[in-house]
């Protein structure tokens, strides 16, 4: 090993402070001024000293500063060494002047900024937000003294007094000398840029004034001394790059949440064609300016891929720094308390976290602007891949190996390593457990290992949040580990750190059992830890935040899919949660129109699941329910009611139950019910507000059935969108018949028009975006029609949710490889029905009268239509 290496794996182990200087090179690339190489770096959002994430820590009664310590910790393992101070100053630290109040709020971003920095992590500050401070949670308090509250958004461009009070802040926020450092921010090493205001309300359309603006803020800053790269933000509204090009302001913010926001419950589906490229952020008038991404994510997700394909685009359009929106503190992540649509934390959410730790890899890694075409063909770049079918991101490297998710990838030296991190198995490492892990070579024969606690849902974590609603469990478990790597052979020992090294257990070929902590994997025998280095990068080497403990009773999920086929065996699957597992569990099944429970016993399946086989004999066709009793001992808690006894039991008198069908193999499948099935579609954003479905639910007249009401939206001069769809995932009912949806060769749908010779379009999305279209047309009667999958042809979908910002990722076309002559729907790959109404040019309509109300959409085989 030379000795430049030696050097590098030093500093590595020994961490540095983030004290690097930057510049801007003649091409608007940010370089390190002390080996001009281009700077990369990869975050978070961090929002604790102020609004709703202050608040949150404040409902929990936790210590805001500790809460700093661990969070910081936690970015510095995860290898993140971006950070954008998210600051509400405008509203929460400052008068109506502008003027700076010394305040917890300032207190607590300054000692954030210190421990920042110890830990290497360079910042983005952005010190006015604009929005209310008090969303969502305090919208009636009106206490906030600063001039954000006072202008209001909209002002803040235009207004003079309003341009002076973020003239007048901004110069006094940035000679503010921080208490923690001694240093004034304007001076602060660690943050590297200013981004004048968060999501403004651009003027494109008045030029002059909006450069003046830019120039007045710029001005400002220049004017306390401070000499750091300024931004300002252009996605909101592209058509202000001019403006800002011809500013004094030097590079531009963009962000990106191409799964839109809020949608109030887990997405499912892929979601990967939404990532695909990012063309306004490829403007020729933005080509000589550095490109920062201050808020990103996949909301409503908790994906291993999104990431890693995100930081490749990401990369592709030129951005040096990105930060997600916005990091779960670690006392708050059990209730995703923060922010409703967001939600990352590395111990509550371990393949999202994994996957952004791959992210900050494909960020560091990845060239600039280099394309890696069109999916699926983009799904492997570089070292990196991801994959929607096993829910991973990984980096497969000579000298890390990191995965979001199980692999069956081998590294291709692994004698080569230095890193390895995982949620799931691999190869190198199989675990057990449902929690992230690390490893981290000291040096030959000797690894660091790092395991958290299982991370194990109890809700949907994207439900509105509350303080008494946990989410998400932490569980400390005894799992066996199983890890393989040269250097330390088969048998090794396994040092317990926390407990100060004293416990030593040893491996058998590779195989040991460890619970959530910190040890040391040694070939040689036991490690004296005066030996040891005191960090392993920007960690303590015995440093270990654990994530506070909770109260929780047992809880039962069902995994079950909403079908199975009559004459078949099935699995039945439930995730059993607690802190440790139960003796034993039993499903137990009966028909819905009556007859007496059976009772099928459940094996362990995985870390908390279990699974019971029911034969098929026992599942003739029709609906049934189904309960769960978990056993310890002699006592028996039956769900999902929570009582304590069996279901066969004389005094069971449950009167909750999940459902179950059991259908035959030509019955046709209900892809769309409007009372099931309303409250998960996803319809076309109107402009940035209109986030919800236009849409209610009615009774047919006829059969006195949920039917779904949907009009074209039209306004009352006669404006309508090209395109308004409603989106529904159909993957798991499709993943349900996959043995039997070859024959469907036809869709049955039940609707009236609202009028005369109303069109819907029917769209059959595949998993990988490719769409096949039909249209119906409809009169003001109610009437069962019947379109063959023949006419379906080759054509476009809509990417809903809807991505922010704008509204250029909203067609969606075949996938690379797909579309051609001899192309056909593939049934068993079917992710999505939409449903469309469409503008017709040269016909007038009026509010309410061109829509449909659908009363049911199927597949179905022409046989069994008959």
């Amino acid at each position: 090993m030379n000795a430049a290496v030696c050097l590098a794996i030093l500093l590595a182990a020994q961490g540095q402070p983030a004290t690097r200087a930057v510049y801007l090179d003649n091409q608007g690339v940010v370089r390190w001024r002390d080996d001009q190489k281009e700077v990369t770096l990869f975050g978070a959002n961090y929002v604790l000293p102020t609004a709703s994430d202050y608040r949150a820590a404040g409902y929990l009664h936790a210590d805001r500063k500790r809460m700093i310590d661990e969070d910081m910790a936690q970015f510095a393992r995860m290898g993140w060494d971006g950070l954008r101070l998210t600051f509400w100053g405008d509203w929460e630290a400052s008068d109506s002047a502008g003027n700076l109040i010394v305040n917890d709020h300032l207190d607590l971003q300054d000692y954030l900024i210190a421990r920042a920095r110890e830990r290497g992590i360079y910042m983005l500050f952005s010190p006015i937000q604009l929005y209310g401070s008090n969303w969502p949670d305090a919208l009636s308090d009106t206490s906030a003294p600063g001039f954000g509250r006072h202008f209001g958004k909209a002002r803040m461009g235009t207004d003079s007094a309003a341009i002076a009070a973020q003239v007048n802040y901004l110069r006094q926020i940035l000679k503010h000398v921080n208490p923690y450092t001694r240093v004034a921010l304007k001076d602060e090493p660690a943050i590297l840029f200013i981004e004048l205001v968060n999501e403004p309300w651009h003027h494109p359309e008045e030029l002059r004034g909006s450069i003046r603006y830019i120039n007045a803020l710029t001005d400002a800053v220049r004017s306390t001394g401070c000499t750091k790269l300024v931004f300002h933000n252009v996605s909101q509204d592209f058509r202000i790059a001019e403006a800002i090009g011809r500013s004094r302001a030097q590079g531009v913010t963009f962000g990106w949440y191409p799964t839109g926001l809020n949608a109030g419950h887990e997405l499912e589906g892929n979601y990967l064609r939404t990532v695909d490229a990012f063309p306004d952020m490829l403007r020729p008038e933005l080509a000589r300016s550095p490109r920062i991404v201050y808020e990103f994510d996949s909301p409503d997700l908790r994906t291993g891929y999104m990431y890693p394909a995100m930081a490749r685009t990401f990369r592709a359009v030129g951005a040096q720094f990105a930060a997600m929106f916005a990091y779960d503190m670690l006392e708050t992540a059990s209730r995703n308390l923060g922010w409703q649509t967001h939600y990352l934390n590395l111990v509550y959410t371990p393949r999202k976290a994994m996957s952004a730790i791959v992210a900050a890899e494909a960020m560091h890694r990845l060239p600039r602007l280099r394309s890696y075409g069109p999916y699926p063909e983009n799904t492997r770049f570089g070292d990196f891949h991801v994959s929607y079918e096993g829910d991973l991101g990984e980096l497969v490297a000579r000298d890390a190996f990191l995965y979001a998710g199980t692999t069956r990838a081998a590294p291709p030296d692994p004698a080569a390593l230095r890193r390895i991190a995982g949620y799931g198995s691999s190869p190198v490492a199989t675990y057990e457990g449902d929690g992230i892990y690390f490893l981290d070579k000291v040096r030959p024969g000797v690894w660091r290992l790092e395991v958290y606690p299982d991370a194990v849902p109890v809700r949907d974590p994207f439900e509105p949040p509350s303080p008494d609603k946990v989410v998400m469990r932490a569980i400390r478990r005894r799992w066996y580990m199983t890890v393989r790597l040269p250097d330390l052979g088969g048998e090794f020992t396994v040092q317990s750190m926390n407990s100060g090294g004293q416990a030593v257990g040893r491996s058998e070929a590779g195989r040991f059992p460890v619970i959530p902590g910190v040890y040391v994997l040694s070939a040689s025998g036991p490690m004296d830890p005066a030996t040891l280095p005191a960090r392993v990068g920007q960690v303590g080497f015995l440093e270990y935040h654990a994530p506070p403990t909770d109260s929780l009773p047992p809880s039962v999920q069902p995994l079950t899919a909403p079908e199975y086929l009559a004459g078949r065996p099935a699995e039945l699957r439930a995730r059993v949660v607690d802190q440790t597992p139960p003796d034993s569990a039993m499903l137990f099944i009966r028909p819905v129109a009556g007859g007496f429970y059976r009772g099928f016993a459940m094996r362990p399946a995985g870390a908390y699941e279990y699974a019971a086989s029911v034969p098929a004999a026992a599942l003739r066709e029709g609906p049934y329910e189904f309960v769960i009793t978990i056993f310890r001992g002699v006592s028996a808690t039956t769900f999902p009611g929570g009582l304590h006894v069996k279901p066969t039991d004389w005094g069971f008198y449950g009167r909750t139950s999940w459902k179950l069908d059991v259908v035959g193999p030509r019955t046709p499948l209900r892809v769309f019910d409007p009372a099931r099935d309303a409250a998960q579609l996803a319809f076309t954003r109107i402009g940035d507000a209109g986030r919800r479905g236009l849409f209610h639910l009615a009774l047919s007249q006829v059969t006195g059935q949920p039917v779904f009401h949907f009009e074209l939206p039209v306004s009352a001069s006669g404006a309508a969108p090209g395109d308004y769809t409603a989106s529904l995932v159909i993957g798991d009912r499709i993943s349900a018949r996959r043995e039997t949806i070859a024959a469907a060769d036809e869709v049955h749908v039940r609707l009236r028009g609202l009028g005369p010779r109303q069109m819907l379009h029917i769209t059959l999305m595949e998993d990988d975006g490719t769409s096949w279209s039909a249209a119906v047309t409809a009169d003001s009667t109610w009437s069962e029609q019947s379109l063959s999958l023949a006419v379906f042809t080759i054509g476009r979908g809509a990417l809903l949710p809807e991505g922010f910002p704008g509204e250029w990722n909203y067609w969606v076309g075949p996938a690379a490889g797909r579309g051609g002559s001899s192309d056909r729907p593939r049934l068993d790959r079917l992710e999505r029905l939409q449903l469309s109404l469409r503008r017709t040019e040269g016909v007038s309509v009026t509010p309410g009268s061109y829509g449909v109300e659908v009363e049911w959409v199927a597949l179905a085989a022409r046989r069994a239509a008959r």
